[in-house]
């Protein structure tokens, strides 16, 4: 089903939360405000969290029994498109995706839900870990006698956030701790990206962790939960891409060149259809998938609509916020104006849970295995 496709009152529900989100966006500054933050050290701002959590942002994918809003993936999907549009700093798709994703299928009751709904706290999620050649490899961080040993990489929201979720290896099978950021024997070390957001690798030496959930069902929930994640990150990638692309469109409107707006001239009348066609397949592709995911049960097919979403909305926002800089001329590459920063926030989330190359691997794959199986 897709969002077209819901009942008319769940429509005006998405409607009502969209307008929502974008005045409250408006109202903070905008992608002005994004500038200002990256310009003072990049981070996030806590007040913008604050104001997040009393909209119920955090909580829209969370079930009602739970302290949510219960409206599910395709409500997440209408928040990350409206933090696209502002490429606003704050981890919203971290925590809806990946962290309250987490929490709500391992351990529900626990008191850090209420706190991550409410915006008190802001925690990361450790799950990755960097090999000798630089490129992932196997979990070989460890929990034991209530201490993390070992390392993380490419933890998004390290900077400024109260703790970590981590998933280690324990002597009964995976495990899903938290570290506090300040405790003993943990280091974080940033590194910078494109966008002037940083993550982080992190370094256990005997820190102390509270244990949340272990057993088997902690790799299949972060499995579930990246899924999410990958959905929610390419509904950003289709906010993003709709306000690159009217931005440059106001610009082509009104620059003008042998006393002419050039977008008079048909070359790049062309040029902008072609980009306008590819963002409206992207939001409608990834709108669609978030909307089957809502309903899908299976594992491997909410997957499948995951990889879907993300490699369509990877290689629109790609192409979008790069034809846009060549749109614009040379002073779309000057810091002055505001599209080289869609630019390299496009960059750093196509990165971010796999590229679209990436992403049509899986696709493929998934689909012939299932065919084999067939």
């Amino acid at each position: 089903m897709t969002q077209s496709d819901k009942p008319s009152g769940d429509q005006e529900d998405l409607r009502l939360l969209r307008e929502s989100a974008r005045t409250l966006f408006e109202r903070a500054g905008g992608s002005k405000r994004a500038r200002t933050l990256r310009d003072a050290g990049g981070g996030w701002d806590a007040d913008m969290i604050r104001k997040l959590a009393e909209a119920g942002v955090f909580g829209v994918t969370v079930p009602e029994e739970d302290g949510g809003l219960g409206m599910g993936l395709a409500a997440g999907g209408v928040i990350a498109e409206e933090v696209g549009r502002v490429i606003a700093p704050e981890p919203v798709v971290l925590t809806v995706g990946l962290s309250l994703g987490l929490l709500r299928r391992l351990c529900p009751n626990d008191a850090r839900m209420a706190q991550l709904i409410g915006g008190e706290t802001v925690l990361a999620v450790a799950w990755q870990e960097r090999g000798p050649n630089g490129g992932p490899a196997e979990a070989s961080c460890r929990y034991e006698n209530g201490k993390l040993t070992g390392g993380k990489a490419w933890v998004v929201g390290a900077a400024g956030a109260q703790g970590f979720l981590v998933v280690a290896e324990s002597d009964n099978g995976p495990v899903l701790v938290l570290a506090e950021a300040g405790a003993d024997g943990l280091s974080v070390e940033e590194r910078r990206q494109a966008d002037g957001s940083a993550m982080g690798e992190l370094s256990f030496s005997g820190t102390p962790a509270e244990e949340l959930a272990s057993g088997g069902a902690v790799q299949g929930t972060l499995a579930e939960a990246v899924n999410d994640t990958t959905a929610l990150a390419a509904a950003e990638l289709v906010g993003l891409s709709e306000r690159a692309f009217e931005i440059t469109l106001e610009y082509i409107k009104t620059r003008e060149q042998f006393d002419k707006p050039i977008g008079s001239f048909q070359v790049i009348q062309h040029r902008a259809v072609d980009l306008n066609v590819m963002c409206e397949v992207a939001q409608s592709g990834v709108r669609e998938a978030l909307g089957l995911m809502d309903g899908e049960t299976d594992p491997k097919a909410r997957a499948r609509l995951a990889s879907r979403a993300k490699a369509r909305a990877v290689t629109a926002a790609r192409k979008i916020t790069r034809d846009a800089i060549q749109l614009h001329g040379a002073v779309g590459y000057t810091d002055e104006y505001d599209i080289g920063l869609y630019l390299n926030r496009a960059l750093v989330l196509s990165a971010w849970l796999g590229d679209d190359a990436y992403h049509r691997r899986l696709w493929f794959e998934a689909r012939e295995e299932e065919g084999a199986a067939q």
